[in-house]
């Protein structure tokens, strides 16, 4: 059986937790703590401080294991943990959100530092907020054509298995599958 490591990375509060959530066939692992930073608290309860787990089978030979990491920065050390040996990453952006672009574009560059692997940049759609469009997240993140903008609704399975197939896409155009 083939097993693909695949990582879901963001800034916080961006969606990676429920995408995987989302997805996984089997329960997912957590690594949930309170937040403390008060920034944080105004956002949610808790975040994730090592990691999220699922697991997906595409067929008979072919198992997706899914890794979040941590959105902060002060836990980056998880991203190199998490990002070795993957073979695609998906970095979800709260399209919303405009006050972590920034910080989405520092996990983009740290990936691309990191590995050789295929990054696909997926565009959460959350309810009720004001969102940019690919063109717009193009420009400010400094994107290159190669890497691919996606919309998605973290909530929604179809639209998760939408992301991943565009990831699988890219990683077997590369070849880089072993």
């Amino acid at each position: 059986m083939k097993k693909y490591k695949i990582i879901i990375s963001g800034p916080f509060a961006a969606g990676k937790t429920t995408f995987i959530q989302t997805i996984t066939e089997i329960a997912p692992i957590s690594t949930e703590a309170k937040t403390t930073k008060s920034d944080e608290t105004k956002v949610k309860d808790s975040t994730t401080v090592a990691m999220d787990f699922g697991r997906i089978t595409i067929d008979g030979e072919n198992v997706l294991h899914i890794f979040g990491t941590p959105g902060q920065f002060r836990f980056n050390y998880m991203w190199s943990i998490l990002g070795k040996d993957a073979l695609g990453i998906v970095v979800i952006i709260d399209s919303g959100a405009e006050d972590t672009f920034e910080d989405a574009k520092d996990m983009i560059n740290f990936f691309r530092v990191k590995t050789d692997a295929p990054i696909l940049v997926a565009l959460n759609q959350f309810d009720g907020k004001n969102k940019v469009d690919e063109e717009e997240i193009r420009k400010i993140l400094n994107l290159p054509k190669w890497i691919p903008v996606v919309e998605c609704n973290a909530k929604d399975k179809e639209s998760v298995k939408g992301v991943l197939t565009k990831l699988l896409g890219l990683i077997l155009a590369q070849g880089n599958v072993y």
